[in-house]
């Protein structure tokens, strides 16, 4: 009888696991390169959790949910902080918060993250 508990337990215990939902949750990441510009300072982060999302648009900080299914990625829900911050800086938060929302697939390049959107344009990722 113990036996049947103990594997009861087991299988409970799996279950309920807590393992990542896709190869993305649980993964940080700095942008390097925004739709072919290199990213040098005040650089934007990127991390997933669970089905959500959150990071600095290198002003403001920002967060929303995401789906995988495949190669094809969608991101939904975006908001944000509203901090000023010098123009040029502002710009490229916007620049990047608009090329996440649009970003329709992802791939893995050696260590790097590369978000693709409709238009071809590219967010290319960093281990953070």
């Amino acid at each position: 009888m113990a036996a049947l508990c103990c594997a009861g337990a087991l299988i409970a215990a799996a279950c309920a696991s807590t393992a990542p939902q896709n190869e993305l949750a649980g993964t940080r990441w700095r942008v390097e390169t925004l739709v072919g510009q290199t990213v040098a300072t005040n650089q934007p982060t990127l991390e997933f959790a669970g089905d959500s999302i959150a990071g600095s648009g290198g002003c403001n900080r920002y967060f929303g949910s995401y789906a995988v299914a495949g190669e094809a990625i969608t991101f939904t829900g975006m908001g944000a902080t509203r901090m000023a911050c010098e123009g040029p800086i502002m710009q490229r938060e916007s620049a990047y918060l608009e090329a996440l929302a649009a970003a329709r697939t992802f791939r893995r390049d050696g260590d790097a993250l590369v978000l693709t959107g409709a238009r071809g344009e590219t967010i290319v990722l960093r281990p953070q």
